[in-house]
């Protein structure tokens, strides 16, 4: 059967090359690609670069014949320097072409193969871009990439100058108007790596004498931000698992080191005025990062290494002399400009073309089951229908997240009504799909609608009609009209009864949001209803409840978390609202707990699918 269908593919493959018309359409698609990619000045779009990694593409090269298909990799292999480095190893992937020299020492900077690598071989790599020339040109760019690798690094004012006024003379203008692509590249790639010799004046003559230049220079501090930005998705994939981020340290240990080289910081420098974008985007990213290795490292072992980096980092990009340190205030306010942003382009999508975001949150947001706001599909289908490839990545908070799930109930009314606690959401349960034991009376009535919408607490403890124990706290519901309102013992402050857990839930048991989420992937039809349990009978009172077979042991309020919280999409800064799910501790999924006390986890009511089992 392989074989027949690998002969089938030849077939159809050969047969449309015979169709001229098929094969002369294709040539002119591929032919646009390679107009559009050569008369790029900076850095390439995104749907170019979709293009050029969709997986049909080959398939039309390979149409295109063997000619036309050399063409292109050849013109492929003459502009992959304008690409950052993230960008240049896809189409490395995709394409048989190799990443722009330029980039190589980046690369084994930050990625696990050159971690991995001897001193010989990373020694070998540096120098493929420390100077000496590897393209073979014996004219005038040939002798200045020489004199570039010749200079000393500190040389002298005369010798500076005079390389300067060579570099910028008509003869140089005209030798690289006439130079090949490789060596226009290769000049400009060792220019950029030289600029660390000479002054900063001259560093910002030559940047503004070569547009080339400045292009070399924002392409680089774009890939040093998209690695900055993969090492913090990482972190975010291995909090979602459990972990910490000790495994993760060694990567950011040398991805600090390659921000910290003098190339780099020189790189920056150069970036000028017309990089602004680029280089906030950086410090951004940045910023990100050095929170984190702020929140988590400190209690990682072996990480004094890289806490020390960070503190030059902060010294480097956010120390202003006569201010001291601003990063944690320019942080701040660049995070709440973006997600007042993403709350106005929300309300627009929802005044003008509402129809696709709705479809795409149902899809994600599933009845009865929980999910955390700092899941990557919500984030994918944030982006795919509010957002676009200008607005970064791990800056939204998620009380923005929520806002936006309720200004759809608002709009959707019951077709999408939003069940929202303390960063997990979902979508109602289907009818009858979530059972729960009859109420007393019409307080406890009130009070089980109110349950409903939120996730499994551990059970109230009736203690009188209408007041229960929550934890340590001692709660009356009272009726209100049509509302339910909660007054706790010993307080004179009354809100409305989801308010009441929406507030005092994460401080009593901080582990309910993130436990909801889990027990959602265990049950089909979703989390169940928080149950009622009667302590007004000593009998009750005194029974041990049952332990759930599939559950870790839930903390109560001042139970230390195992470790640091850990936050999906980053927060907003710290305040005494924010958020922080704690992690789970206990056995795995599927096995029973070693023990649990009797108040550790009582009665919740019957999980559907658990085969009538107690929780």
């Amino acid at each position: 059967g392989h074989r027949r269908r690998a002969m089938t593919a030849e077939q159809r493959l050969h047969s449309l090359r015979q169709d001229e018309q098929q094969v002369r359409l294709v040539r002119e698609f591929t032919d646009s690609l390679l107009q559009t990619l050569t008369g790029v000045e900076g850095t390439p779009g995104k749907a170019l670069m979709r293009e050029l990694v969709a997986p049909g593409l080959a398939r039309a090269l390979d149409l295109s014949g063997a000619e036309s298909k050399r063409r292109f990799l050849d013109t492929l292999s003459g502009n992959i320097h304008k690409f950052p480095l993230q960008e240049q190893v896809s189409l490395a992937r995709a394409h048989a072409v190799e990443i722009s020299s330029e980039y190589r020492n980046l690369a084994s900077f930050v990625d696990d193969a050159g971690l991995a690598k001897d001193g010989a071989a990373q020694a070998g790599s540096q120098r493929d871009v420390a100077g000496a020339p590897d393209v073979e040109d014996s004219g005038p760019l040939g002798e200045l990439r020489r004199r570039l690798a010749a200079l000393p690094q500190r040389p002298s004012a005369a010798a500076a100058d005079e390389l300067l006024v060579r570099l910028k003379d008509e003869e140089t203008t005209h030798a690289l108007e006439a130079a090949a692509v490789k060596h226009r590249q290769a000049f400009y790639s060792d220019l950029r790596l030289g600029l660390v010799k000479l002054p900063e004046v001259a560093q910002r003559e030559l940047c503004e004498h070569f547009a080339d230049l400045r292009a070399e220079v924002a392409r680089l501090v774009e890939s040093m931000t998209q690695e900055v930005s993969r090492w913090l998705e990482e972190k975010r994939q291995a909090e979602r698992r459990g972990g910490g981020v000790s495994s993760l340290l060694p990567k950011l240990k040398t991805l600090f080191q390659a921000t910290l080289s003098e190339t780099f910081l020189t790189t920056f420098k150069c970036l000028g005025s017309v990089g602004k974008r680029g280089k906030e985007a950086f410090l951004l990213k940045l910023a990100l990062c050095l929170r984190a290795v702020a929140d988590a490292a400190p209690t990682e072992p072996g990480a004094e290494g890289v806490v020390a980096q960070a503190a030059q980092l902060r010294k480097h990009f956010f120390h202003v002399e006569g201010y001291g340190e601003l990063m944690k205030d320019w942080l701040q306010s660049r995070l709440k400009q973006f997600n007042d942003e993403f709350t106005n382009r929300v309300a627009s999508v929802l005044a003008s073309n509402p129809q696709p975001m709705l479809a795409r949150l149902r899809r994600t947001f599933r009845p009865g089951r929980w999910l955390s706001l700092s899941d990557a599909q919500v984030e994918d289908d944030i982006f795919a229908v509010i957002l676009d490839d200008s607005f970064p990545r791990h800056v939204l908070s998620s009380e923005s997240v929520a806002g936006m799930l309720r200004s759809v109930s608002s709009y959707a009314g019951a077709a999408c009504d939003f069940q929202i606690y303390n960063g997990i959401a979902r979508l109602p349960p289907t009818p009858g799909s979530v059972r729960s034991a009859p109420p007393r009376d019409g307080v406890e009535a009130a009070l089980m609608q109110v349950l409903q919408r939120l996730p499994p607490f551990p059970a109230l403890r009736r203690l009188r009609p209408g007041a229960f124990l929550f934890g340590r706290l001692e709660v009356e519901f009272v009726p209100q009209g049509s509302d339910l309102v909660a007054r706790i013992q010993g307080g004179y402050e009354e809100m409305p009864a989801e308010e009441f857990f929406s507030r005092h839930g994460p401080e009593q048991f901080p582990a309910v949001a993130a436990l909801a989420v889990q027990l959602s992937l265990q049950a089909p039809q979703g989390a169940p209803c928080t149950g009622i349990e009667d302590m007004t009978q000593p009998a009750l009172a005194m029974a041990p409840a049952s332990a759930p077979p599939h559950l870790p042991t839930l903390p109560s309020a001042g139970t230390a978390p195992a470790f640091a919280p850990a936050m999906g999409l980053s927060s907003l800064p710290r305040g005494p609202a924010r958020y922080e799910p704690y992690s789970l501790t206990g056995p795995a999924p599927g096995t029973m707990p070693s023990s649990l006390p009797p108040a550790a986890y009582p009665t919740l009511g019957t999980m559907p699918g658990a085969g009538g089992q107690k929780f």
